[in-house]
């Protein structure tokens, strides 16, 4: 039987446990991979991406493979194209089309309200994607599968959860092959998951969601350290692969996990990796592990240098002094730093974005990276959003079928906004401009002379001159780009009327 994966833009490693799992039982997997070439979360150009369309070769593709059963792994900002996609699936192809993934799993009633969704998977969905093939490939559809809701003579079936994967362990290596099948050049970097969950419950973060759905269980679970690194010897051999990027969003939890790991690591693998971390877990123990496995860069989730801000709004409890001590303790060991920061939040005043610049003047990151705060629903920050007056009821109930967009991306509606674009661009410019030169435009508010103009140009730049210190998704760009334009061009000539 015939499965296929539709996904945009990146790799995507649950798809790739969820292709594991159904060719371990016999199934043959495939992907639908659209490049959304100028339509993604760090580039958006409208006319570009009229031209280079991959919509028509992508539908070619799936109705080409014929597959019983469609899996669409849907994040928030995806939302508005996997549905529509899906709705021209279904005019060419009669399949089961399933949505999983962090939005269906917030708002599942909402998901099956669309004609065009079969069925919505909650949660961790290895098992249950699984037995929802099986029922298919056995000719007759169960609609008793745990962690499924189905729809089913216009009735609308919610089926519990079962319980986590408590053993990690047990589940196959995820299959890179899909998507390096897709895009060979992929190889040259490799991601890996050595954990599921976190131990924070950030107010903005899709952890909360699954914390909600499931109460009673741990919040964090990890692969034991020889499992992993049985995964990435294979995967070296195999691939060769240059650079390592660990996709945990908490990787720094656990000190004797990383001990054992980094002496192992730097033995066996020895292969520069990036990876995140919360600055409450860094200290010199931490990074002397960090160190001896090869990290050459560490993503700190700073999110905001206002104490009060990163309790109350975000629900984090660490004081300044572990942020500041974090940084100094990355640049001492020569490991670049990256600190995260969310602005838009309730209640941010331009007093607050001043204290970020002369925060990051006095301590230095190598990069700062900003982000608008986006209200994803079932997350905590919509309804501390809600209680201060900045969402109305009316906009909460709409986040379920109008998710807002990506994170990674600013947009603005208020004519204050001009001034917020001045100062997010400056901030934009901290990885470029001298200290000194930084501390000047601050003291002076020279910055204020800068152009109100979207602030990811300066992103656009970074990505395109930068490649020797990018992350492996950023560096994948070139990659993406140089394949599918000439096939979008050379598919366009063909079928030239």
């Amino acid at each position: 039987m015939r499965v296929m994966f539709v996904y945009p833009g990146f790799e995507n490693i649950g798809i790739e446990y969820l292709s594991a799992v159904l060719k371990s039982h016999g199934f043959d997997t495939k992907l639908a991979f659209d490049p959304r070439l100028f339509n993604d979360q760090f580039i958006k150009i409208k006319p570009l991406n009229r031209i280079f369309s991959y919509e028509e070769i992508l539908l070619k593709k799936i109705r080409d493979f014929a597959p019983e059963l469609i899996g669409f792994s849907v994040v928030n900002s995806d939302y508005p194209w996997a549905l529509n996609l899906a709705k021209k699936i279904k005019s060419i192809l009669s399949t089961h089309i399933s949505f999983g993934g962090i939005h269906p799993s917030s708002v599942p009633e909402e998901v099956m309200k669309q004609s065009c969704v079969d069925s919505v998977v909650i949660g961790e969905g290895e098992l249950a994607f699984l037995e929802l093939a099986n029922s298919l490939r056995g000719g007759k559809i169960d609609y008793a599968i745990k962690n499924i809701y189905f729809r089913k003579e216009n009735q609308l079936i919610k089926n519990p959860l079962r319980p986590y994967i408590d053993n990690l362990d047990s589940l196959p290596f995820p299959d890179k092959e899909l998507y390096y099948r897709e895009i060979p050049r992929y190889r040259r970097g490799y991601t890996i998951i050595t954990r599921r969950g976190c131990i924070n419950s950030c107010s903005y973060c899709h952890n909360t969601v699954w914390q909600k759905l499931y109460p009673e269980s741990r919040k964090i679970r990890l692969r034991s350290v020889g499992n992993v690194l049985k995964e990435l010897a294979e995967a070296k051999k195999k691939y060769n692969f240059k650079l390592l990027r660990i996709n945990d969003d908490l990787f720094t939890y656990d000190k004797e996990w990383l001990r054992d790991f980094s002496k192992q690591y730097r033995k066996e693998i020895n292969i520069p990796l990036y990876c995140f971390g919360s600055p409450s877990t860094i200290d010199e123990e931490v990074i002397s592990y960090l160190k001896d496995a090869s990290c050459y860069q560490l993503c700190l989730g700073v999110q905001s240098v206002n104490e009060q801000v990163r309790r109350e709004i975000f629900h984090r409890q660490e004081p300044n002094e572990k942020i500041i001590g974090a940084i100094r303790l990355c640049r001492k060991n020569n490991i670049r730093v990256v600190a995260d920061n969310i602005v838009g939040y309730p209640g941010q005043t331009d007093k607050d974005f001043s204290e970020i610049a002369d925060f990051y003047s006095n301590h230095r990151a190598h990069r700062i990276c900003v982000f608008w705060l986006i209200y994803f629903p079932g997350t905590d920050i919509v309804d501390i959003a809600r209680k201060k007056g900045v969402l109305t009821e009316e906009e909460v109930r709409k986040l379920a079928a109008r998710p807002a967009q990506t994170a990674n991306t600013l947009y603005y509606n208020k004519p204050s906004d001009r001034n917020i674009k001045k100062f997010c661009l400056f901030l934009e410019l901290y990885h470029l401009l001298p200290p000194a030169l930084f501390r000047w435009m601050l003291g002076t508010r020279f910055y204020k002379m800068l152009p109100a103009i979207n602030p990811a140009v300066i992103a656009y730049f970074y990505t395109i001159f930068a490649r020797d210190r990018l992350d492996i998704p950023r560096r994948r760009y070139y990659v993406r780009y140089l394949k599918y334009i000439p096939e979008v061009l050379l598919w366009k000539a063909k079928n030239k009327k």
